[in-house]
């Protein structure tokens, strides 16, 4: 597919000329703002996704997904989220 069809179905967030690397540090920095231990799980998720089949994959993502509930940042995050402010994150189980 092209660059412009990847935007529309949302596999990409920007289409344009030149460097990309402003634009990832933008993503970079997006992502180390959210809470440190759901994002050490999103990353250990798309690890070991390389080395599963989808089943086992879905499986283990499953598990992690149902695992984080049990964190403070959770709680955080939907507190945030209906009384519409930013999570304030402790990184804390």
């Amino acid at each position: 597919i092209g660059a412009d069809e990847a935007k529309r179905w949302g596999i990409v967030r920007v289409v344009r000329e030149g460097s990309v690397v402003d634009e990832a540090v933008k993503v970079a920095s997006d992502i180390a703002s959210k809470g440190r231990i759901t994002v050490n799980a999103g990353k250990e998720a798309v690890n070991a996704a390389f080395e599963m089949s989808l089943a086992e994959g879905l499986r283990f993502e499953k598990r992690l997904f149902h695992a984080l509930f049990s964190i403070k940042d959770q709680k955080e995050g939907m507190a945030a989220f209906a009384e519409k402010r930013r999570a304030e994150w402790t990184h804390s189980y």
